[in-house]
């Protein structure tokens, strides 16, 4: 299949070395880089605004063998954890962060799921955090992409467009040519390059709604966020156990949307079972069950699951709902 998106993310070479090496450390005093949620209820208009939120906003540079990698990424809460990217961060090595104030600081990561693509880094130093306090994205609603395209020179830059579409499902390859689906994504036209991968995607009120994650090859205009549910789920377990990690559950499956992209159809909403492990197959579920809740949470889709599973922690005992053969059943699993 032709590839039709990719992340962007600058792999960047012996010219980059130079320019982050001549980066100076000296402060800005003009930005306000005082530790608080930036309150989107004081603002006169979008350009304080957006002045306000590039404090909250950092440049992610990431030491690989032969070079480095440019990255995004934003503060999410008050004790210094940054939202970004999986696939700026993974498999590299230190990790240096280029705040507004025109300083830098050590970050390390804490937590990351490549098939989200999310990650969440400490920074060395807490600074201004944006706010997520928002019920999602609307269709035609005006947004801004804050990020690093190309290079470190460029950091901080805002480009503007509107939500094109929500719910939207990919399916992309990742640079070790594993193939995988992201779902629920939000499709919008701000201008995104390398570089603006990890950079958040923020309404008129300074609300982030999503994190910049990918873009069509062919074609201008089109560019996709992950929802910020998935990172507020994660920062909210971080800020009460920075030793946090994820439970597991045992199941992997697809759902109606990846389905279709195999021009296969589920009659049901769902997660199908296509594989199970250890502590879903101790308790019971099949391959060809199709799990429709999770601790009450109802499951339509493949995120819905992960966001369910994630919300909870390892050793929870919780009732998974699942269809066989036309009856409802339900088991007890133990998260591990």
């Amino acid at each position: 299949m032709k590839k039709l998106f990719c992340f962007f993310m600058a792999i960047c070479c012996s010219f980059l070395l130079v320019f982050v090496s001549a980066c100076s450390n000296q402060t800005d005093d003009n930005v306000d880089m005082q530790v608080r949620m930036l309150s989107t209820s004081n603002f006169v208009d979008a350009g304080e605004m957006l002045s306000n939120a590039r404090a909250a906003v950092v440049g992610i540079a990431v030491d690989y063998p032969d070079s480095y990698s440019i990255g995004s990424g934003f503060a999410i809460s008050g004790d210094g954890l940054i939202l970004t990217n999986n696939h700026v961060v993974e498999g590299g090595g230190k990790i240096t962060l280029y705040y507004a104030d025109k300083t830098t600081g050590q970050a390390k990561m804490l937590w990351a799921d490549a098939g989200l693509d999310v990650a969440v880094l400490q920074s060395e130093r807490a600074i201004p955090y944006l706010d997520t306090n928002i019920d999602g994205a609307a269709i035609g609603e005006q947004v801004y992409a804050l990020g690093t395209p190309l290079t470190l020179e460029f950091k901080h830059t805002i480009t503007h467009g509107i939500v094109s579409a929500i719910n939207r499902t990919l399916e992309n390859q990742s640079f070790s040519g594993e193939t995988s689906f992201m779902q629920s994504l939000i499709q919008h036209d701000a201008a995104i390059n390398p570089g603006n991968s990890g950079g958040p995607l923020i309404n008129s009120n300074g609300q982030v709604i999503g994190i910049n994650t990918l873009k069509a090859t062919e074609g201008e205009g089109i560019g996709f966020a992950v929802p910020i549910e998935i990172g507020k789920i994660v920062v909210e377990k971080l800020s009460k156990n920075k030793n946090y990690s994820s439970p597991y559950l045992g199941v992997f499956g697809f759902d109606s949307d990846i389905a279709l992209a195999y021009g296969e159809k589920l009659d049901n909403d769902g997660v199908y079972v296509v594989d199970v492990d250890s502590p879903a197959l101790d308790s019971g579920i099949c391959k060809g069950d199709l799990i429709i809740s999770v601790a009450g949470k109802k499951i339509v889709n493949l995120l819905d699951l992960k966001e369910a599973v994630l919300s909870l922690e390892k050793g929870d005992a919780v009732i998974v709902e699942y269809i066989r053969n036309g009856e409802t059943k339900q088991a007890l699993v133990t998260l591990k």
